[in-house]
């Protein structure tokens, strides 16, 4: 079979290979999907979907009990809440007094929410699991085998687990984090594991300023931009990086080239369902900084696939002049990690 090729700048010639650069790093989210499909809808409510949450929950709470977060009485505000079951897991098994979950979008009204609807019921379940799967403690080891397809080097400390019979207050607003304001209310905690879907990160902090205070704490998991996957599966590109390598009219020339039946979904995404502009970490801190936050821990994972990413460093000519030349501030580091964990203290 003939090799399909982009040319870049009229002279770099760059390997387009789905089969080799894409799909051995996607996990599949079913048998029959392309590895640009979302998960069925039938196929969410799965162990390896409990599995991911439960995940989620520990290394949250794991993270605030080894930088010593203080959680009791806590309001907690999660942006991108999605479904909002990250928030009221939170309320189950934490002493937090109170969450409330932001999100612009009902549940399947932008592409990159697909999570599972009918809420309430399945809360439930989850919370099904995690009392089967946990005992008095949180250990990564009685759940890890549900994971045995995921991207997991952030192993959580095994915790104490706080289950909460008492009823706590759990509010869900349809706002957007530029729109934070208008909730007229303080945090102590705020998690965001969207902010790689949301623009103008500098209008995202000027509101989380105003709902935060002195002491207040922010955790970031964050897929970035420029990691090898950091376009989602949505506008992945048979190109190692292609969507940081390419800038973005050659990116849309890619797309129309080579996926023409997708090229409104593809461009919409990329666009719109990604922040931009694009924000490295370092940008990440230097906006925060302006807002007297500072960062207290910082910690990227290592992908499964690390050896055989940066192997393909090497396939691009000047790949790492290339990278500088588009996105001066964005590090090596950064380019070949899975996902970030960042926490910032508010000082002032």
């Amino acid at each position: 079979m003939k090799k399909k090729i982009f040319t870049k700048n009229k002279s770099l010639k760059l390997e387009v290979n789905e089969g080799k650069y894409l799909y051995p790093m996607l996990t599949p989210t079913s048998k029959k999907t392309n590895y640009y499909d979302p998960a069925p809808k039938s196929s969410v409510l799965t162990n390896r979907y409990f599995g991911r949450v439960l995940l989620q929950l520990h290394q949250i709470l794991g993270l605030f009990y080894s930088l010593n977060v203080k959680t009791k009485n806590k309001k907690i505000l999660d942006i991108g809440t999605g479904n909002g079951f990250v928030p009221q897991l939170f309320l189950n098994y934490s002493d937090i007094s109170s969450a409330v979950g932001v999100d612009p979008y009902e549940e399947n009204e932008h592409m990159s929410s697909w999570q599972p609807n009918k809420t309430n019921s399945n809360l439930k379940k989850i919370i099904k699991f995690i009392n089967q799967n946990t005992s008095k403690s949180l250990s990564f080891d009685r759940y890890k085998k549900f994971l045995d397809k995921e991207n997991y080097s952030f192993i959580p400390p095994e915790i104490k687990l706080k289950k909460n019979k008492k009823s706590k207050v759990f509010k869900k607003i349809k706002i957007g984090a530029h729109s934070l304001s208008k909730l007229n209310e303080k945090f102590d905690i705020i998690y965001c594991k969207a902010i790689e879907h949301i623009p103008n990160w500098k209008r995202v902090f000027k509101n989380i300023d105003k709902v935060s205070k002195k002491g207040s704490i922010i955790y970031f998991k964050h897929r970035s931009f420029f990691s090898y996957l950091g376009a989602h599966r949505y506008a992945s590109i048979g190109i190692p990086w292609g969507h940081v390598v390419l800038k973005d009219e050659e990116y849309k020339k890619f797309v129309k080239t080579f996926h023409k039946k997708r090229e409104a979904e593809m461009n919409n995404f990329f666009f719109k369902g990604l922040s931009y502009p694009r924000y490295s970490v370092s940008d990440m801190c230097e906006i925060a900084a302006k807002y007297k936050f500072y960062p207290i821990f910082i910690s990227s994972e290592k992908p499964r696939y690390f050896n055989k990413i940066l192997n393909y460093t090497n396939l691009i000519r000047n790949f790492w002049e290339i990278i500088r030349n588009n996105y001066p501030t964005v590090s090596s580091e950064e380019v070949l990690s899975g996902m970030y964990h960042i926490v910032f203290k508010k000082i002032k």
